[in-house]
């Protein structure tokens, strides 16, 4: 709201700093004069064609043209005339400003002449000028003068070219200096190991589970709860399109009841918001492919993350029933989506199925990754579809996506997990 706020005020202010009011009431002018090259070019063709319905026709143009210079005249002569047009407030703010007298006081004839005679005095004088310069070189071509004038420019033009080298090298330089600060500052922004800020080793950590450092847990619980917050109370007063889906967005990404976060969702305004995407073929509706593909993410989110809490929690977010979907090639994101939706509504355990990376983009891939890690937490026994797809993650190059298939691995083995690692953004 702030952001549009901010672009609202962004407009208004430039309606004042451009001429945009002059410009809106041109457009009416416009329009007219087109009507009126239409009218033009219609009486002239159909003086071609029968000039009895050619008459008619520059009859009718002439009436308007008429009725609207005595609307012009009447709008001019008086402000309380209604009938006020863009060429009336215009002739108006002429008349009122002496513009006009003016520039008819200058049409006089005396005028007229007087400027003429101007004019060609200044012309006279001109040539005069040029030509007593010209008859000065051709008596002396190499004076003094001439010389020295030819050397003052050269200097001048070697001057400004070293100025330019000058500001080139400074520029060079400074943007190499920015460089620099730029890198030192993303050093030390974001340090990739403890040594990195504390120049000591990492102290370990004595458990039974494996622990991943995560920088700053109480702020990211913080912000988590926030955002639960703040998305619950958009979705439940807010009717802006654009607000509801930057909150369903940001509800796709929230872990749901861990840590402070323990609101209630509004998983009913989701779950009516994904089935009202699609027509009834099953096909969403033009510009509403996002609005879906997040939906469903917010669902699975929402249920899968509650299937870690109790079974009286999951009995409130059910996933609906999906049909199945017709775009696999077409949308491969959103068919995938739809088709863990499918897999999960009637089953009682969590079912894995990794989306093949190969076919479907990298955020998607990514965002499964991480839900799978927690559904992995769910149970020790989740069904997993097909083992290859995870195994084919090997393949991206991308650490955060194989550090979470390593972890979900390790976790089917039996392996504990602290809870602080479920809350690192990359886990590798």
């Amino acid at each position: 709201m702030v952001e549009r706020c901010g672009d609202r005020q962004r407009k208004f202010d430039g309606l004042g700093k451009w001429p945009f009011r002059l410009f809106v009431e041109g457009l009416p002018i416009m329009l007219q004069i087109a009507l009126l090259l239409l009218m033009c070019g219609l009486s002239r063709y159909m003086w071609s064609v029968n000039t009895s319905v050619a008459r008619v026709v520059i009859s009718f143009t002439a009436l308007g043209v008429l009725f609207y210079i005595g609307i012009v005249v009447a709008g001019t002569s008086s402000y309380e005339c209604p009938f006020q047009t863009p060429a009336s407030i215009g002739l108006r703010h002429l008349r009122d400003s002496g513009i006009a007298r003016k520039l008819v006081t200058s049409l006089f004839p005396s005028n007229v002449i007087s400027l003429i005679y101007a004019m060609l005095m200044d012309v006279r004088q001109g040539f005069v000028s040029a030509s007593r310069r010209a008859y000065k070189i051709t008596r002396s071509p190499f004076s003094r003068e001439f010389s020295l004038s030819g050397a003052a420019r050269k200097v001048g033009h070697h001057t400004i070219i070293l100025l330019l080298r000058i500001d080139r090298a400074f520029g060079n330089t400074k943007y190499k200096l920015a460089q620099g600060l730029r890198r030192f500052r993303r050093a030390g922004l974001l340090p990739t190991t403890v040594e990195d800020v504390t120049r000591q080793p990492p102290v370990p950590q004595n458990g039974p589970g494996l622990r991943v450092h995560v920088w700053d847990l109480e702020a990211l619980q913080r912000q988590n709860a926030a955002d639960a917050r703040c998305v619950c109370w958009v979705l439940r007063n807010i009717t802006d399109p654009e607000a509801i889906d930057s909150a369903i967005r940001l509800a796709s990404t929230i872990r749901w009841f861990d840590g402070d976060s323990n609101y209630d969702p509004p998983f009913d305004f989701i779950v009516s918001t994904f089935e009202a995407c699609f027509d009834s073929a099953k096909q969403p509706y033009p510009g509403m492919r996002d609005r879906a593909y997040f939906s469903a993410q917010a669902i699975l989110q929402i249920n899968l993350r509650s299937r870690a809490q109790s079974r009286e929690r999951v009995s409130k977010y059910p996933i609906p029933a999906v049909s199945s979907s017709s775009f696999e090639h077409t949308d491969p994101d959103l068919h995938h989506i739809i088709h863990m939706l499918q897999c999960n509504s009637d089953s009682s355990r969590p079912i894995l199925d990794f989306p093949r990376v190969d076919t479907h983009t990298h955020a998607h891939s990514m965002w499964m990754s991480n839900l799978f890690v927690d559904l992995t937490r769910v149970g020790s026994n989740p069904i997993l579809k097909s083992f290859e797809s995870y195994l084919s993650t090997a393949v991206t190059n991308n650490q955060a996506m194989i550090a979470n298939t390593l972890l979900m691995w390790y976790m089917f083995l039996g392996g504990h997990v602290e809870e602080e690692t479920f809350w690192a953004v990359d886990k590798s």
